[in-house]
């Protein structure tokens, strides 16, 4: 009975032991964690460019709980040789985002950013089981009533690239008042101010010559007018009036270059648009003038096939984005 008592006694010992021992390692284990996600934090917040470039591993440990602050994370692919056009539109977009906020005291403890490049971080793509990019989440701190919030996931198609919008989704999940402002384009300022110079100075030093050329030169103002026509007809200011996205992303992650219905349209779709219209344009004259022109009947005539060609091709292939855009298009030549 006694040895029962023992052996009772020292198995009871043991477990204690134990179940101590397991403690002290779990709390060891919990410490480490906090001081590595520590440590990351302040990284993040020392970083002039006001994000950090973190693998599988720093990813996770960032965005565990507890917190008291939100994660923004990038999960995008600028590197390892795969063409990601959305992701480069994005990309500049969210380092100025991410430096101004890190610069303003008054939201900079609230939210942090870090970007997750695809070559680094293929264990996030899986865990999330994204085939696409670019994709922003936003990890909020845990609160009283909700201690693991869900992520939440900014829409590009709903939204757009821009960081203005991005800040606005922000400042309505995190209940932050942050305010946005465009840098100023150093590059455009200087390109503005070169050209202004350069064109004072011609208009001072052959403005006096060019009254004659432009009462009588018939191809400048021809050039003007079709130019405007091609640049206004290809949707420039609905472009810049309604602050149409560049580009945008279809379901699968290949990007979207025309926007469904007459509606609406992408950045990159008027650029497309006028390309078209002015190679119908440089046809039309082609056939109309250069090719008259030539005295040799064998170059008239290739120059009448090639031309031809060309424009019921660049017609025919005009015919096939519109019916892209609507299905229902009546219209067709060649494709």
């Amino acid at each position: 009975m006694r040895a029962s008592i023992a052996s009772l006694v020292s198995y009871g010992l043991l477990a204690l032991l134990s179940f101590l021992a397991l403690s002290q390692v779990t709390g060891t284990f919990a410490q480490r964690q906090a001081k590595e996600q520590e440590a990351l934090f302040k990284r993040i917040q020392s970083s002039s460019q006001g994000f950090i470039d973190v693998d599988t591993n720093e990813f996770s440990q960032i965005i565990q709980v507890p917190r008291d602050y939100a994660v923004t994370a990038l999960l995008t692919t600028t590197t390892g040789g795969i063409k990601c056009p959305p992701c480069q539109v994005f990309q500049p977009e969210f380092e100025k985002l991410a430096q101004q906020w890190n610069k303003n005291k008054s939201v900079k403890s609230k939210n942090v950013f870090i970007k997750a490049e695809f070559s680094r971080a293929q264990g996030v793509f899986a865990r999330y089981q994204l085939q696409h990019a670019p994709v922003l989440y936003t990890f909020p701190a845990p609160t009283a009533s909700n201690g693991s919030p869900d992520h939440v996931s900014f829409d590009f198609n709903e939204r757009s690239f821009s960081a203005p919008d991005v800040a606005d989704h922000l400042n309505k999940l995190l209940n932050t008042k942050f305010t946005y402002k465009q840098p100023l384009n150093r590059k455009l300022i200087i390109v503005i101010a070169t050209s202004t110079i350069m064109v004072a100075g011609a208009i001072f030093f052959i403005g006096p010559h060019l009254s004659g050329v432009f009462t009588s030169s018939k191809p400048i103002w021809m050039l003007l007018c079709i130019g405007s026509m091609i640049v206004f007809n290809s949707g420039y200011m609905w472009n810049s009036i309604r602050g149409a996205p560049y580009i945008a992303m279809k379901a699968g992650g290949k990007p979207e270059y025309f926007a469904g219905g007459f509606q609406n349209q992408y950045g990159v779709e008027t650029q497309i648009v006028a390309a078209i219209y002015s190679l119908l344009a440089f046809s039309f004259i082609a056939l109309t003038v250069l090719v008259p022109a030539q005295r040799d009947p064998t170059r008239q005539r290739a120059g009448v096939y090639v031309w031809s060609a060309i424009f019921l091709a660049t017609f025919s292939l005009l015919f096939f984005i519109f019916r892209t855009k609507n299905p229902s298009y009546p219209f067709r030549l060649f494709f």
